[in-house]
């Protein structure tokens, strides 16, 4: 069993970023939790060899995945295949908080 907390109770701030899961804990996914401020955006990614699914628990983005973009909220869920290109931008003035699940299909 892996159990842990995406934050503490005590802590002030969350974490920017917290990898939760790690790849090499598992079979074949992993899972981290990211916060980003207001205007603030992510770093463009691209996985040849892996998926994502990203769960938005607070706040509002734009999220690029290729040549989509597509505004997301608190409940949205989003697929990334792999070889796409893809970020997010949050336009809240809260905090974009989300948790990412990425695979490693075989």
């Amino acid at each position: 069993m892996i159990l842990r907390r995406i934050w503490e109770e005590n802590e002030k701030e969350r974490p920017a970023e917290k990898l939760l899961v790690n790849r090499e804990e598992t079979e074949t996914i992993a899972l981290g939790y990211v916060s980003v401020d207001n205007g603030n955006s992510t770093r463009t990614g691209f996985h040849d060899d892996e998926e994502e699914i990203y769960v938005i628990l607070k706040g509002r983005a734009i999220l690029m995945i290729g040549e989509e973009v597509q505004e997301v909220g608190p409940g949205s869920v989003a697929y990334v295949p792999r070889n796409h290109k893809h970020s997010m931008k949050c336009i809240s003035e809260e905090k974009l908080e989300y948790l990412y699940f990425a695979n490693w299909p075989k």
